[in-house]
């Protein structure tokens, strides 16, 4: 395995363990009792955004070297998702 399949692998990992961070809070929220209607909205939306997330790193996965580094990462939107669930279950618990 070359340095660069390394370096694609390692960012796969990274994705797959945001993602399980993501679910857990996620799980978090949802477990939360009298939630506001504005927060039952914002979760579902996160939820959509979540299976979004999923689906494109099933796409990344299927990348060969070359289109990985024309692809790029998404990590921008993952930390988006992952500080907005981090605050909606701040606010809720």
């Amino acid at each position: 395995m070359s340095n660069e399949e390394q370096l694609v692998e390692t960012h796969v990992v990274e994705y797959e363990s945001r993602l399980k961070h993501i679910d857990e809070l996620i799980a978090r929220a949802g477990k939360t009792q009298n939630q506001k209607p504005q927060h039952k909205a914002e979760l579902s939306e996160l939820k959509q955004e979540r299976d979004k997330l999923a689906d494109h790193l099933e796409e990344i996965k299927q990348l060969s070297l070359e289109e990985w580094a024309k692809e790029g990462g998404p990590m921008v939107l993952w930390d988006i998702v992952a500080r907005r669930l981090e605050q909606l279950v701040e606010h809720l618990e």
